[in-house]
Formats: structure tokens, C-alpha cells, sequence
């Protein structure tokens, strides 16, 4: 996975949202946040999954 600018990422998320939103869809704050560290390369893949499984298991 490519490293992505800020500006890149939030323009990534604004497309993603608005085709989850269609579906009737959401992110938190907090998986919203996860998915723009990753996508500008603040974090690893590997962290990711590991935190968005943690997310996961207390949503």
C-alpha cells in the first residue's frame, strides 16, 4: 500500500463515506481516524488489523 498526503487520505475518505452512506453505513470517529493513519502510512498494515480488530471487539 502507497503512503498517501493528508489531503489524499481525506479525499479517499470523503468517496468512501459517501458509498458506505448509500448502504446506510457509518465510521466512528475513532475507525475513521484508524483508517487515515494507515492510509497516510502512520501506521503499518499489520497495526491496522490489529487495532481495528480490537475496535472491533468492543464496538
Amino acid at each position: 500500500m502507497s503512503v498517501r498526503t493528508n489531503e489524499q487520505a481525506e479525499s479517499l475518505m470523503q468517496s468512501a463515506k459517501a458509498s458506505m452512506a448509500i448502504e446506510g453505513l457509518s465510521l466512528s470517529q475513532r475507525e475513521e481516524s484508524l483508517v487515515k493513519m494507515c492510509l497516510t502510512g502512520s501506521i503499518t498494515h499489520k497495526e491496522f488489523l490489529k487495532r481495528a480488530l480490537e475496535l472491533s471487539r468492543h464496538a
